[in-house]
C-alpha cells in the first residue's frame, strides 16, 4: 500500500512537472512567432500587426472560444487599420458578475527601421504570449470566479496608447467603465531572472493592496517587488487611460533590463522558466482579485494619474530667465543675463485638448547693454521689475495622452522699477528712461507632469521700444526666454 502510494506521487509530481513544461513550451512557442522576422516588429496599423493579432486570436479560438471573443476597430489621428481584441469570462456571483477584472497586453510594437527589424521579444511579445496563457488558466477556473474577467490584447500603445485608450471610451459609450474595478497591464516580463523580482507598480491604488499581491497569500513561489504608485514622468503603460478614471490599476512588468527598443530585443533572450511564473502569478491575482468581497479600490492614484474636477484651475510656479536687447534694423543682438520670474497661474479649460492659460507673474530681468562711446568696453546693464501677464492659447495634442502642449498668444508688462547699473571705463552712463507700458508675443511649450505639475519653457518677443524715444538712446527690444516649474492646487 505505502509502494502503491509513493507511485501515485511520483506519477502527481510528474504530471504537475509535464504540466508546467507544456506551459514553458507554449509560451516559446508564441514569443518566437510574435517576434520573429516575419512579422516585421508589429507595426500598428500594418499587416505585420495584423498577423500577430491573427495568432492572438487563433490561441483563443484553440481554446473553445470561436464566435466569443470581439474585435475593437478605432482610428489613430483619422486613419483606420487599428483593432483591439477581447473576450469576457462571465462571473457566478449574482452580485458581482457585473463586475470586471481586465487583464491586456498590447501586441504592437516598432516594426522596421532603416534596414534592421525591431522584434520586440520583451515589448511586448512576452505580455501577449503571457496573456493567451492567463486566459487558458481562467478558462479552466471560470466556474471559480465571482467578478467576470476581461481579457484584452491591445494595440497602437507605442503610438501612444490608443488601444487602451479606445477600448476605455467603448466601455464607457456601453455604460461600463464605472463596472471595471482592476486594471492589470502585462507589459514586458520576459526579464525575471535578470531583474530578480517581478514588478508591481500600483498596489496603493488597491485597498489592502500589498495583501492581495503577496505570492504566499496565492501560493506561487515568485518574488515581487511592489510600489505603491507609478511614479515615472516619461514611460506610460496601458493602465493610463483606465487609471484617469479613477480605476485601479497595475503596471507588471520585469523593468527595463532587456534591449529596450532595439533591435536586439529578440527571443532567444527571454526567461521562459519565468514567464511561466509570471503567467501562473497573474492567474492567481486574477482569481483572488475577482472573488475579493467588498471594494476593491483604496480611493487613492498616482500623482501622474490624476485629473481635474474642475474647468479651471489655479497654481504657483517659479523660474528663472535669460534676457537680451536686440537693436531693429542692425544686426546686434546683446548677449543675455539671467533673472528669475514666480507668480500665479490660471488655466481654464475648454476641453481635453483647448485651454486659456494665464499668468500673472513678477519678472525681474537684467540685460547687458553697450556704451555707445566705447563698444568694447564693459558696458552697462538693464535692469527691470515688472509685472508680467502673458495670456495664451493651449493645445494639448492627444498624442502620449496629452502630456506635452503648446501655448500661443501675447504679453503685457508693467514695469514699476528699473535702471542702468555698471560703469563703462570711459562714460558716466545713459539717463534711463524705460517704457512702463511693454508688450508683445508669447509662445512656448510644455509638459504636465501628472495634473499637479508642469515644466514650461516660454519666450516674450516685445513688439514696442524698450526706452522712451525721447530719451535720444537707440530703438531697442527686449526679448526672454524662461525655464519654469509648476504647480496646481
Amino acid at each position: 500500500m505505502k509502494r502503491i502510494a509513493i507511485v501515485i506521487a511520483a506519477m502527481m509530481l510528474l504530471g504537475t512537472a509535464l504540466g508546467q513544461e507544456s506551459q514553458r513550451l507554449r509560451l516559446e512557442k508564441h514569443l518566437y512567432t510574435l517576434a520573429s522576422d516575419s512579422l516585421r516588429g508589429r507595426q500598428a496599423g500594418t499587416e505585420d500587426a495584423a498577423k500577430a493579432a491573427h495568432y492572438i486570436t487563433g490561441q483563443w479560438n484553440r481554446m473553445g472560444l470561436e464566435g466569443q471573443w470581439q474585435s475593437l476597430p478605432f482610428q489613430v489621428m483619422n486613419k483606420d487599420g487599428f483593432f483591439d481584441y477581447y473576450f469576457i469570462i462571465e462571473g457566478n456571483d449574482p452580485a458581482l458578475k457585473d463586475e470586471y477584472i481586465v487583464v491586456g497586453a498590447h501586441y504592437d510594437h516598432v516594426g522596421v527601421k532603416g534596414d534592421e527589424v525591431y522584434n520586440g521579444a520583451d515589448d511586448n511579445a512576452s505580455g501577449s504570449a503571457c496573456l493567451i496563457e492567463i486566459a487558458r488558466q481562467l478558462l479552466a477556473q471560470r466556474g471559480q470566479m465571482k467578478r467576470s474577467v476581461i481579457i484584452c490584447a491591445f494595440d497602437a500603445e507605442e503610438m501612444g496608447l490608443y488601444g487602451s485608450k479606445a477600448f476605455v471610451d467603448h466601455l464607457r459609450t456601453d455604460g461600463l467603465v464605472d463596472h471595471v474595478k482592476l486594471m492589470m497591464s502585462v507589459d514586458m516580463v520576459g526579464w525575471y531572472k535578470v531583474n530578480g523580482s517581478l514588478i508591481l507598480e500600483g498596489t496603493g491604488t488597491l485597498a489592502n493592496g500589498k495583501n492581495l499581491t503577496d505570492p504566499a497569500t496565492l501560493g506561487v513561489d515568485i518574488k515581487i517587488h511592489t510600489k505603491n504608485f507609478e511614479t515615472s514622468l516619461f514611460t506610460a503603460t496601458d493602465t493610463e487611460p483606465f487609471a484617469k478614471e479613477g480605476i485601479p490599476t497595475l503596471a507588471v512588468t520585469t523593468g527595463l533590463k532587456s534591449p529596450y527598443h532595439k533591435p536586439q530585443d529578440d527571443a532567444d533572450l527571454i526567461d521562459y522558466d519565468g514567464l511561466s511564473l509570471i503567467a501562473d502569478y497573474i492567474s492567481a491575482l486574477t482569481v483572488a482579485a475577482a472573488n475579493r468581497d467588498g471594494e476593491l479600490a483604496s480611493g487613492k492614484l498616482a500623482s501622474k494619474h490624476e485629473t481635474s474636477h474642475s474647468d479651471f484651475s489655479v497654481g504657483l510656479s517659479a523660474g528663472y530667465n535669460n534676457c537680451h536687447i536686440a537693436f531693429p534694423g542692425t544686426a546686434i543682438t546683446g548677449k543675455s543675463k539671467t533673472g528669475f520670474t514666480g507668480g500665479l497661474m490660471l488655466q481654464y479649460s475648454f476641453n481635453r485638448n483647448f485651454g486659456i492659460h494665464a499668468d500673472l507673474l513678477y519678472t525681474y530681468t537684467q540685460c547687458p547693454y553697450p556704451d555707445v562711446a566705447d563698444p568694447f568696453g564693459p558696458g552697462y546693464n538693464v535692469f527691470q521689475h515688472s509685472l508680467t501677464v502673458p495670456l495664451m492659447l493651449q493645445w494639448c495634442p492627444e498624442m502620449l495622452m496629452n502630456l506635452y502642449y503648446f501655448n500661443l498668444g501675447g504679453f503685457y508688462s508693467r514695469v514699476f522699477d528699473g535702471g542702468f547699473y555698471g560703469r563703462s571705463t570711459t562714460s558716466g552712463g545713459p539717463d534711463y528712461s524705460a517704457t512702463d507700458n511693454q508688450w508683445g508675443i508669447a509662445w512656448g511649450f510644455g509638459f504636465h507632469l501628472g495634473y499637479h505639475w508642469q515644466i514650461d519653457f516660454s519666450y516674450l518677443y516685445q513688439l514696442n521700444d524698450l526706452f522712451d524715444t525721447s530719451t535720444g538712446l537707440p530703438q531697442a527690444q527686449k526679448n526672454m526666454f524662461s525655464l519654469s516649474l509648476g504647480y496646481y492646487f
